[in-house]
């Protein structure tokens, strides 16, 4: 081996060996690692609690904004004219000396100018990617009249007892609101929301999430607006003024007990419930694949659609159009309904009162049943491919250059004659009986 070669050699060796001794002489020094090392997994808390009060002027109305990387925030309103700030700080580390001395160490922010007050805690930057991240959880009192603004990275936010516009955006976390009065608007990435008893007025509530189930109770507003791509939504004593709309793409969506000037809802993937709700326009219904029930939802006009799923309607009057591309469709206990219902594969049933105008009821795949008072008067024109056609109500038969009369086909009118009842299947029969 030549000479230069061993030389180098030995010079690696040497740094080696220094470095060996180095790294003890660190060790010994600092007992091990150093706080924050990267390759702790220990995950030990400590934590320390400080408070502070802020005098404000209990005349004017105050603005509290709260911008929290890593943390619990909740806001409550009371009769105070102070604001009461309680911080929790959790520090994580491999020990407890470690973690003690690191929760020392928090920064955070407490700002005010005039009626303004903002909270601010922004993550460090830190080497140790495997322990836990500091957290700071703000927990403020506040007068009632309190204008609300939390923008929250990752942990929980609740806000109650605010009379006030609240704006809540949440990346990672659930959000609860309560007895609110004021606009509220929530936007979460990920975590369940919770609002209950919010009064707008004649302000919106706008709540949109990327997946979390989403529950509203006991709200009062101008707009309500819902938008979640993977959630149920479940609504329950929410009127609105103006109208109301949800979309989820992925999740079923419920609405009990409520009223609005109109009502639309869309899901891709879910069922879809309504009970007890007054529309005083049109309530419309997008459900991609998923059943849809109505039950004593009242509506001076229903568009209903539905791609794979039946449709059932307890209680409906005025015009009702429903279509599904796959599922059945029964209607019950209608009043004066105006029909336009379509089946690609499925049944129809329809039981009640038809209103003025022409009626339009076809099936291509499936068996046709109208259930009718006895004194309902109609023209018909009833076909089918492969079915027969039998009427409790007596039908006179016309027949003119147009129309034919044969056993797959009747034209004609009933108790003198009406609006016009089309009525057509391509595989099943049609069946007029009379309700008992």
């Amino acid at each position: 081996m030549k000479r230069p070669v061993v030389i180098t050699l030995l010079i690696v060796a040497l740094l080696f060996v220094a470095a060996g001794i180095g790294a003890v002489a660190f060790f010994t020094a600092n007992r091990g690692f150093p706080t924050n090392n990267p390759f702790d997994v220990r995950n030990v808390p400590a934590q320390v609690e400080e408070s502070k009060t802020l005098k404000v002027d209990a005349e004017k109305p105050l603005i509290l904004k709260v911008a929290d990387e890593s943390g619990d925030v909740v806001i409550t309103g009371a009769d105070v004219d102070t604001v009461q700030v309680k911080v929790i700080k959790t520090a994580y580390d491999s020990s407890q000396a470690r973690a003690d001395e690191e929760v020392k160490g928090i920064k955070y922010t407490i700002e005010q100018a005039g009626g303004i007050i903002t909270l601010k805690y922004e993550l460090p930057k830190s080497m140790n990617f495997n322990n836990k991240v500091t957290t700071v959880d703000f927990i403020v009192t506040v007068p009632t009249e309190t204008v609300v603004d939390v923008e929250n990275n990752f942990g929980s936010v609740a806000v109650q007892d605010i009379q006030g516009a609240v704006d809540i955006s949440n990346a990672f976390g659930d959000v609860t609101a309560k007895n609110i009065e004021g606009e509220l608007t929530v936007q979460s990435n990920g975590g369940e929301i919770d609002i209950q008893a919010v009064d707008a007025g004649s302000k919106n509530v706008k709540i949109d999430s990327d997946f979390g189930d989403i529950t509203l109770e006991q709200i009062k507003a101008k707009d309500v607006s819902v938008l979640s791509n993977s959630g149920v939504v479940t609504f329950t004593n929410v009127r609105a003024t103006g109208d109301v709309f949800v979309k989820s793409n992925f999740g079923s969506i419920s609405y009990e007990n409520g009223s609005a000037a109109s009502l639309t809802l869309e899901t891709d993937s879910g069922k879809t419930s309504i009970t007890k709700v007054n529309i005083r326009s049109e309530l419309k219904i997008d459900n991609g694949f998923g059943e849809i029930e109505l039950t004593q939802a009242m509506a001076n006009s229903y568009n209903i659609n539905s791609k794979s799923g039946g449709i059932a309607i307890d209680g409906a009057k005025n015009n009702i159009k429903a279509h599904t591309d796959f599922g059945s469709i029964t209607i019950e206990n209608a009043q004066n309904a105006t029909l336009d219902l379509t089946s690609n594969s499925g049944g129809i049933e329809f039981s009640g009162s038809l209103g003025e105008g022409s009626h339009i009821v076809k099936s291509d795949f499936g068996e046709i049943t109208l259930t009718l008072p006895g004194d309902t008067k109609l023209n018909v024109d009833l076909k089918t491919d492969f079915g027969s056609i039998n009427s409790d109500l007596p039908i006179t038969v016309t027949l003119n250059g147009s129309a034919s009369s044969d056993k797959n086909q009747i034209v004609g009118s009933i108790n003198g004659g009406g609006g016009l009842l089309t009525v057509q299947t391509n595989s099943g029969g049609i069946d007029i009986t009379v309700i008992k």
